[in-house]
């Protein structure tokens, strides 16, 4: 059976990533040198060294992620015993998060659409319907064109866990001072900010968000921890876009030596693995040849990550202390 490629742009030289990408692609590493000239694009790469890329197994590539968290030490065990959860996972089943909301009276039943917040239960919508109930119990619904600062929470909510498939999310490169930076991750669960937001917009609807979810958590004894893992190209998601047909226009450029159609692609019909290539393909010249250091990714929707596949590291004052 064939060694993965792997790749870690975190600690790759531009030399190393060259030699990989001409071992999985099959090109001279000159010509590679070449065309990851200052100006060139996914489509310019592909198109100079005329790469088809239904022609590579993304199965046969390996990228290193890297998640941030924070938990106890007694949280930790979580980690160590059942993986990286998903999002979903995370919140369905017995982990940490799902206790913590738990005693905040906090329930979210993915599968069902539902939060229940103090006993209410909500349903998990980004549209309104016609049998959409006002949280504050209004007789009259309310329209698009008035809003709802809880309804446009909500909205966030629902797409975090339905169109983003509560999956799970990670960097594919950046410095640890970016990754702490990101969002709360360096605190708290980002997922506590969006229902510290909901939560405060449905009962107090202009009042000012204090945001006790993600006090309340970051408060508590815990370290902040990065955990390293490989992640096969073939189970991340490469491509999804907001508007999937205003898309093409920016994407069907790497499809000339290919063979792929806008029939091809408004069909569904193009392989994984073509996303997949122009992802590594993108991320590459994103961070050697713009030196844009901070790149992200996120598993296939219902993928998580094992405990022997973790290597995790705890952060003190500005570094890795591998645990």
């Amino acid at each position: 059976m064939r060694d993965k490629i792997t790749f870690n742009f975190f600690s790759d030289t531009r030399e190393m990533v060259i030699e990989k990408l001409s071992a999985y692609f099959g090109i001279p590493q000159s010509a590679i040198t070449k065309a990851l000239e200052y100006g060139c694009s996914p489509e310019t790469f592909i198109n100079d060294l005329r790469i088809n890329l239904k022609d590579f197994d993304s199965s046969n590539v390996c990228i290193i992620g890297r998640h941030v968290t924070t938990a106890s030490a007694g949280s930790l065990s979580s980690i160590t015993q059942k993986g990286l959860l998903n999002l979903k996972q995370s919140l369905q089943e017995h982990t940490p998060l799902s206790e913590y909301l738990k005693k905040q009276k906090i329930q979210i039943d993915v599968d069902n659409r539902l939060i229940h917040i103090n006993g209410k239960s909500i349903p998990i919508e980004n549209r309104k319907s016609s049998d959409h109930v006002c949280f504050r119990g209004k007789k009259t619904v309310c329209s698009w064109s008035f809003g709802c600062e809880a309804f446009e929470k909500l909205t966030i909510l629902a797409n975090k866990l339905y169109n983003l498939g509560a999956t799970l999310e990670f960097f594919v490169a950046g410095t640890l001072d970016e990754m702490l930076g990101y969002s709360t991750v360096k605190h708290c669960p980002e997922i506590l900010d969006t229902l510290d937001q909901l939560v405060s917009a449905i009962h107090s609807p202009y009042g000012q968000c204090t945001y006790p979810l993600c006090c309340g958590w970051a408060t508590e004894d815990k370290n902040c921890y990065v955990v390293e893992f490989p992640n096969t190209l073939s189970n991340m998601e490469t491509y999804n876009p907001i508007n999937y047909l205003e898309a093409f226009r920016e994407i069907k450029g790497c499809f000339a030596w290919s063979n792929i159609s806008y029939d091809d692609y408004y069909e569904h019909r193009i392989p994984q693995r073509v996303y997949d290539n122009r992802f590594l393909i993108d991320t590459i010249i994103s961070v050697y040849v713009y030196y844009s250091r901070e790149q992200y990714g996120s598993l296939q929707p219902g993928f998580s990550v094992t405990p022997e596949l973790l290597k995790i590291y705890r952060v003190d004052d500005g570094h890795l202390i591998a645990i």
